[in-house]
C-alpha cells in the first residue's frame, strides 16, 4: 500500500500519542480478536495489492526503465497474552512483491517478527522490552545503487562509463537484516501530569554477504559491507501532560553508531529535543519536536563536527468534523555511503484528507518537497524529490477496506551526472541521476 508518512527526526522521537481523536481512524479495519485456549487473543489481516509500476529500478530518461504490473500480499499474524496488568505480544509481519514481467528479477520477501513485554511493576512503574527481527531488502536503483542503469553504453559528459547493474552483478534487490531491541523503564502515576522514561536501544544492520570473482563485482560486493554497522542508544525522557489538550516533551538522545569494516565512517551524535502536541479551539493541532544535534566523527580529524537544529513539525487543521488539512515539515542529517561529510534533508508537504458518506468512504490528497543537499564534501551534490499522491478509501465492511491510490515520484539533481570512490580510490562509480516514476495500485484489506 502507497502511504505518505511524515518521518521524524530520528527513529526514537516515536511520541506517546495524547487522547485525540483523528479522523483516519475511521479508515482504519475495526479488530477482530479470537480467543484461544489459555485465553490467547488471536488476531490476523491481510493487505492484497495489484498494481503498475511505470520505472521499477528508477532509471534516468537517458536510458530504458522497465514497467510492470506487480503483487503485493501483506499478512499481519498478532498473539496477545495478559496476565494480570502484564501484556506480551508477539507479531510476525509479511511483505512479498511479484512483478510480472519476465525482464526484471527485483521481487521480494521481507519477514518481521517482533516481541512485546508489558510489564506493570507496582503502582506507577513500567516496564517495556521489544525485540525485533527484520529480513528486509533494498531495492534496485536506490541507496547503494543510485543512478546505477539497466543497460550498459551509457557515457558521462568526460567519456567514462555509467555503473550499469550486470557490471557490479546487482541482479537481484539487496537483501538486508535488521536486528533492534529495546529496553525501557518508566515512572507513571495515574494521577500525576508527567512520566519519566529511561531507555537503552541497540540495533545491527547488515546487507547480506555477495561474492564474485570478477574483480568490478568483488570491489563492489566490499563496498556494500562496508555500509553494516550496529548502534546502540540511550534516551532519557520527561512527558508533562500540562492539561487533556497539551502535552509538553523533553528528551535527551544519544546514538553511537560503529560500522563494522570501515571505521572510519563512525559517528557518535546526541540529539537535545523539546517538543508540544497541543489541541486547540477542537480543530487545530499541533505536533512539533525540534532538536539541536551535535554530531561527530571520531575517527575522521578532518571532518568538521555537525551543530544544528533537526525538526519535526506537523500543523493540522479540521475546521469540520470529516475534514483535515496538514502542513509539515521536517530536517534531519544522514550519514552518507561514502567517507567524509554528511547528507542534510529538509522536507516540506501538504496533505487533505476528507471523509464522507458516514464516514465510509475518503479522499486523500497530498503533496512532498525533499531538498537532499551533501555536506562537508569537495564535490556534493542537491537533489530535490516531489512525492504527489492521491488516495480514494473506501470501507466496504468494518473488516473490510478497498482503496485506490496514485503516486507520482520526480528526482533531480544539480548534476547529470555523479561519481565516487571505492576501497581506497580501486574503482570509481559513475552514477547518472533524476528519475521520473509513477505507481497505480489497488489495494485491499481484510480483518480476519
Amino acid at each position: 500500500m502507497i502511504l505518505l508518512t511524515k518521518p521524524t527526526i530520528t527513529a526514537h522521537l516515536l511520541l506517546l500519542s495524547l487522547p485525540f481523536l483523528s479522523s483516519t481512524a475511521y479508515a482504519n479495519l475495526t479488530p477482530k480478536p479470537h480467543i484461544g485456549p489459555a485465553g490467547i487473543e488471536f488476531q490476523s489481516s491481510l493487505d492484497l495489492d495489484y498494481g503498475y509500476d511505470d520505472n521499477v529500478n528508477f532509471q534516468s530518461e537517458k536510458t530504458p526503465n522497465i514497467e510492470s504490473d506487480f503483487f503485493n500480499v501483506k499478512p499481519l499474524l498478532q498473539l496477545k497474552g495478559v496476565r494480570g496488568a502484564d501484556i506480551y505480544t508477539l507479531q510476525y509481519l509479511g511483505d512479498y512483491r511479484q512483478y510480472q514481467k519476465d525482464s526484471t528479477s527485483d521481487n521480494y520477501d521481507d519477514h518481521t517478527i517482533r516481541f512485546i513485554g508489558a510489564w506493570k511493576k507496582g503502582f506507577n512503574n513500567d516496564l517495556l522490552f521489544t525485540i525485533e527481527n527484520k529480513l528486509g531488502h533494498e531495492n534496485r536503483g536506490e541507496g547503494l545503487t543510485e543512478g546505477f542503469i539497466n543497460q550498459e553504453g551509457l557515457v558521462d559528459n568526460n567519456g567514462n562509463p555509467v555503473a550499469s547493474f550486470n557490471k557490479y552483478g546487482i541482479d537481484n534487490v539487496l537483501k538486508t537484516n535488521m536486528f533492534n531491541t529495546e529496553l525501557r523503564y518508566s515512572i507513571d502515576k495515574q494521577d500525576s501530569i508527567g512520566k519519566l522514561s529511561f531507555a537503552v536501544q541497540y540495533k545491527d544492520f547488515n546487507y547480506d554477504d555477495r561474492s564474485s570473482n570478477d574483480i568490478h563485482q568483488h570491489n563492489f560486493n566490499q563496498y556494500i559491507k562496508d555500509q553494516n554497522w550496529d548502534q546502540t542508544t540511550f534516551t532519557v525522557e520527561l512527558f508533562d501532560q500540562a492539561s487533556s489538550r497539551t502535552r509538553f516533551r523533553y528528551s535527551i538522545i544519544s546514538n553511537l553508531r560503529d560500522y563494522d569494516e570501515d571505521t572510519q565512517k563512525n559517528t557518535n551524535e546526541t540529539f537535545f529535543v523539546a517538543g508540544i502536541k497541543t489541541q486547540q479551539t477542537g480543530k487545530t493541532t499541533i505536533d512539533a519536536n525540534i532538536a539541536w544535534l551535535y554530531k561527530t566523527f571520531p575517527n575522521q580529524p578532518d571532518s568538521e563536527d555537525f551543530r544544528g537544529l533537526n525538526w519535526d513539525i506537523d500543523l493540522a487543521w479540521s475546521p469540520v468534523r470529516y475534514s483535515t488539512f496538514h502542513l509539515f515539515t521536517d530536517q534531519s542529517v544522514e550519514d552518507p555511503t561514502e567517507i567524509g561529510g554528511y547528507v542534510l534533508k529538509t522536507k516540506y508537504g501538504t496533505r487533505w484528507q476528507h471523509f464522507g458518506w458516514s464516514n465510509r468512504l475518503s479522499t486523500e490528497l497530498g503533496f512532498n518537497y525533499e531538498i537532499s543537499a551533501d555536506k562537508n564534501q569537495d564535490d556534493g551534490k542537491t537533489t530535490t524529490t516531489t512525492d504527489i499522491i492521491a488516495k480514494l478509501t473506501y470501507k466496504f465492511r468494518p473488516s473490510i477496506i478497498l482503496e485506490l491510490s496514485y503516486q507520482q515520484l520526480i528526482n533531480e539533481s544539480d548534476k547529470e551526472f555523479d561519481d565516487f570512490e571505492i576501497n581506497d580510490s580501486a574503482e570509481t562509480i559513475i552514477q547518472t541521476l533524476g528519475y521520473d516514476k509513477s505507481i497505480i495500485m489497488f489495494t485491499t484489506k481484510v480483518q480476519i
